[in-house]
């Protein structure tokens, strides 16, 4: 019986399919092994930002600073590592460096409304009012139910419109927030202060009671800045002898 013999052009295909599978684990095998490194690497990126979030809540404004700049090394293309570097150089006084961080987040994440609602507060604290107020409109464009952001716009505008200008997009702005969130002491203060301004006394003193109600003040605990001004409404109105 004669023994079964593959054909020597079979026996050399089969080698040579071998070697190229096992050229292909050797090309493969360096490359998986880098993917744990670089996982690593954003996991420590991560761990630096959260570290920087904790530090920066308990005013450790310095090295919260070294903890987002460590992160963002390790990885520039996040975009919440540039705003939280933003925001605690706003903090520190740096409004310059602060500006390019938040534009750089911007940039990376065009459509968070937080983003420009943050930017608008660091143009804000450079009185860039102009500016300011577009990025907090586009940051309403983005979310019209940010109040806090309706709230910041509303300081703009009254800025910027001096003695001269109408307050009534002012106004409306700030009526849009309390309809919003009824509750915020601080908006019904700031409508106050515009009702204030156009001599709508009876209005102003409204909104400041409703601040004295929702804070639970009593006539011994109201702020001092606060009874000044009830206590100019009630001279205002009290009827002449």
């Amino acid at each position: 019986m004669r023994a079964f013999a593959l054909p020597n052009s079979f026996c050399r295909i089969s080698c040579l399919l071998i070697l190229s599978l096992l050229s292909s684990t050797i090309l493969i095998a360096p490359l998986d092994a880098q993917v744990p490194v670089r996982t690593k690497s954003v996991d420590t990126a991560r761990e630096l930002n959260m570290k920087g979030i904790e530090l920066q809540s308990t005013g450790k404004l310095k090295e919260a600073v070294e903890c987002y700049r460590r992160a963002i090394q390790i990885n520039a293309f996040a975009a919440g590592y540039h705003n939280n570097l933003a925001l605690a150089l706003k903090d520190l006084g740096e409004l310059t460096t602060a500006e390019s961080e938040a534009r750089i987040a911007l940039k990376l994440r065009p459509k968070r409304a937080d983003y420009f609602y943050n930017l608008g507060i660091i143009l804000q604290r450079q009185k860039r009012l102009t500016e300011a107020e577009a990025s907090f409109r586009q940051a309403l464009e983005i979310d019209a139910a940010d109040t806090d952001c309706h709230f910041r716009l509303v300081q703009v505008l009254l800025t910027a419109a001096g003695e001269t200008q109408s307050l009534e997009p002012a106004e409306q702005e700030i009526k849009l927030a309390i309809m919003l969130k009824p509750d915020r002491a601080e908006y019904c203060e700031l409508l106050g202060d515009i009702y204030m301004k156009e001599k709508k006394f009876d209005d102003a003193f409204i909104q400041y009671k409703s601040v004295v109600e929702i804070k639970g003040f009593t006539a011994a605990t109201i702020p001092g800045e606060l009874k000044a001004k009830i206590d100019f409404i009630k001279a205002a109105l009290k009827p002449a002898n």
